[in-house]
């Protein structure tokens, strides 16, 4: 396998990940689509940086964060436009609207509590994975974890009504 075929594939197992990451940080989906295009442009022109293909999923990662926050800092007018999924039947109302509701007490998030949350939620990355691609301590991810699920307690008891 070369170079370039093993980078497709790991791009192609990763990308996912890499469009939760840009959107929750840009919060719309043309900048995260151009966030994931500039990443992939920096990560293959410089691949030959990656000593190891087994940490490529942190790696990509680390460069999709970082161009997602220069993005951000360069307009800094970003809006969030939220998207709903099309009609669905009468069984999974309710797990759509707790989901939409989960969701969209995600997003009101600040940075870094949401990175932190989508990345090991959503992700299922280590507290150690998660620092090394926001370029965090380990510590101080710990501690945004546990502040991001206190907020989130607290906005989802104020959704829910408890």
């Amino acid at each position: 396998m070369t170079d370039k075929e093993a980078f497709c594939e790991n791009v192609r197992l990763c990308e996912r990940a890499m469009y939760a990451l840009a959107f929750s940080v840009v919060k719309n989906e043309s900048d995260a689509a151009e966030v994931i295009s500039e990443s992939l442009y920096r990560a293959y022109k410089n691949m030959h940086t990656l000593k190891n293909m087994s940490s490529f999923k942190p790696w990509i990662l680390r460069i999709v964060h970082n161009t997602a926050v220069e993005l951000i800092r360069k307009n800094f007018k970003i809006i969030p436009m939220n998207e709903l999924e099309d009609a669905c039947d009468d069984s999974c109302e309710n797990e759509m609207a707790t989901r939409l509701t989960v969701k969209n007490a995600v997003d009101r998030l600040k940075q870094p509590y949401r990175t932190v949350v989508v990345l090991f939620y959503y992700e299922n990355l280590s507290v150690s994975k998660i620092a090394q691609i926001t370029g965090a301590n380990v510590v101080s991810v710990r501690q945004q974890l546990s502040r991001a699920r206190k907020m989130l307690r607290e906005t989802l008891k104020e959704d829910f009504g408890q």
